[in-house]
């Protein structure tokens, strides 16, 4: 007899979850062979624990399999296999019933019926049919609950099962407590940024969605979420010697490029050139639509040792295999700075920006769900710096209320025969006319190049105020803009350098930090990246795939 128990607690971590099991066992007086069910076949059997009360003291405890237990137990897969093979006797016998009824019911070429025997039978053939026909239906769906039942059974069967070595100082029912990793159970934050109004801090909603594929559902029990993953340890980190030695210059030799290769390395360039752009491009185009706000009570939270749990009130009902159980963890408010942003180097459209504290955000990297006065506006990837006392910038979307035109004026190139160089002269004319009812703030970004060479000068001749930041040579200017109101602001560089020589610019992309895929139809693992395959699960790591 396997003793049956229920889940009653789940503690999620990002990554696996451990899972509580509850249940009740009879033991005789002395020593007794009990068999334990209750993990799952994606269940970490190496890590389980097996809790009795005091008095129970625990000889051996294994892991074995049905086949390995010792016991005259008759398999419940191969009990309904029989009750399979019973109804389809009586289906066929049904079956044959049915067609006999009809033969017999056909009385051309006999002479030994009666007209009146013929009337009788062919009256009470219908009724016959229809009682035989609704026994067919009755079995054919008694047979389909079988074979799910037999299909649930053979999975149970396939469970790991603990065999324990028990002794009893008495009989009786006693109680036991099961845990174990589920390897399958996983949860990631999804916020909810809503903005209400240029004087109204943010309001954000962190919410969570739980998976779990163990094959059953967890019904109504106790969830904690924690912000990590279990330790794994991994040994003390080794400081190993750093050697310096003199640089050699390895022998430069030729090499030459063909058609494909040179141009493959034309198209990378021209991706690159382009990547600013497709990112701003990118920012708040998703279609707009009306949201309907959603109240759910909110998780308690604990700061544990080694990470922060996130306890979920109530009793809580984890579905497998579904697309996410989701669940809100807390509301909370970000006071935030608000202005429009505009690059019209990049992009002549402008975005609606939140400047927020780093420290005022303490929540882990996530995609959030932006909403703008209920509007829903887009989805982008919310990860501050870790300093806290820095600001990151957080778009709100497209923001029509500005236009803005950036026109470059013919640039002028001259001479200077004494200190034999070229001189290029740049004028770039930013206009900016505000077509909303009340005064915004726009903060707007240009650039200057950055010279890599000493022969290779850049300097500034019109700025109209703006602030340069000489290592970037990116310039920022901050202005505020009433209603109706056009503003322009003028940008002069020039660029000299050696008169027999070319110069080129090119875009020296910043390192950005990796922002992991968002949910998609790709079937990329958002856990370990990797093709996950066709399934809702990843092949790898077992994580769900959303599509």
């Amino acid at each position: 007899m396997i003793a049956k128990s229920t889940v009653s607690e789940v503690q999620i971590y990002r990554n696996s979850a451990s899972v509580i099991r509850n249940g009740e066992i009879t033991l005789k007086e002395g020593r007794n062979i009990v068999y334990i069910g209750g993990m799952t076949t994606t269940a970490k059997t190496e890590d389980f624990v097996l809790q009795f009360p005091e008095n129970i003291k625990a000889v051996n405890v294994q892991i074995i399999s049905w086949n390995d237990m010792d016991t005259d137990e008759v398999k419940e897969s191969e009990e309904i296999q029989k009750k399979i093979a019973e109804v389809d006797y009586q289906i066929e016998t049904c079956t044959l019933l049915k067609e006999l009824r009809k033969t017999n019911g056909d009385f051309s070429g006999r002479m030994d019926v009666s007209v009146e025997a013929q009337e009788q039978y062919m009256v009470a053939l219908p009724r016959q049919l229809m009682d035989l026909h609704k026994q067919l239906t009755d079995l054919n769906e008694e047979k389909d609950k079988l074979l799910k039942d037999y299909e649930k059974a053979v999975k149970e069967e396939e469970k790991p099962i603990i065999m324990a070595e028990l002794i009893a100082e008495e009989e009786g029912t006693i109680p036991f407590i099961l845990r174990y990793q589920e390897k399958t159970g996983s949860w990631k934050p999804k916020y909810e940024v809503r903005f209400k109004g240029n004087e109204q801090p943010l309001e954000v909603s962190m919410k969570a969605r739980i998976f779990q594929n163990s094959g059953e559902d967890w019904k109504q029990v106790k969830t904690t979420l924690y912000t990590g993953n279990p330790a794994k340890f991994q040994g003390l980190p080794v400081l190993d010697p750093v050697q310096v030695s003199i640089y050699e210059e390895p022998e430069r030799r030729s090499v030459a490029m063909d058609g494909m290769a040179f141009a493959g390395m034309a198209m990378a360039s021209a991706q690159a050139m382009s990547a600013p752009a497709n990112g701003m491009l990118g920012m708040g185009m998703a279609p707009m639509m009306k949201m309907a706000n959603m109240q759910m009570e909110e998780a308690e939270i604990s700061e544990e040792e080694t990470m922060t749990a996130h306890i979920l009130p109530g009793l809580k009902d984890i579905l497998n295999a579904t697309n996410g159980n989701i669940v809100v963890l807390h509301n909370f408010d970000v006071k935030a700075d608000y202005h429009l942003l505009s690059i019209p180097r990049v992009d002549n459209k402008c975005f609606l920006t939140a400047e927020i504290v780093d420290a005022d955000w303490p929540l882990p990297p996530a995609y959030a769900s932006v909403y703008v006065k209920d509007i829903y506006a887009g989805e982008i990837y919310v990860d501050p710096d870790s300093d806290p006392s820095e600001k990151f910038s957080l778009s709100l979307g497209q923001d029509e209320r500005l236009n803005v035109v950036r026109t470059e004026l013919p640039r002028k190139t001259s001479e200077a025969l004494i200190k034999n160089q070229k001189k290029q002269i740049r004028t770039y004319k930013i206009n900016l006319t505000n077509k909303s009812k009340e005064t915004v703030k726009v903060l707007v970004k240009d650039q200057i190049p950055v010279s890599t060479d000493k022969s290779i000068t850049v300097d500034v001749n019109k700025l109209s105020d703006g602030s340069l930041d000489i290592d970037k040579g990116e310039i920022k200017w901050e202005i505020s803009l009433e209603s109706g109101s056009t503003t322009e602001l003028e940008l002069g560089y020039s660029i000299s350098w050696p008169k027999d020589k070319k110069i080129q610019e090119k875009s020296a992309p910043l390192q950005k930090k990796v922002v992991p895929p968002a949910p998609s139809d790709n079937g990329i693992c958002p856990t370990c990246g990797n093709q996950g395959g066709s399934g809702k699960f990843c092949v790898h790591c077992g994580s769900p795939i959303n599509r």
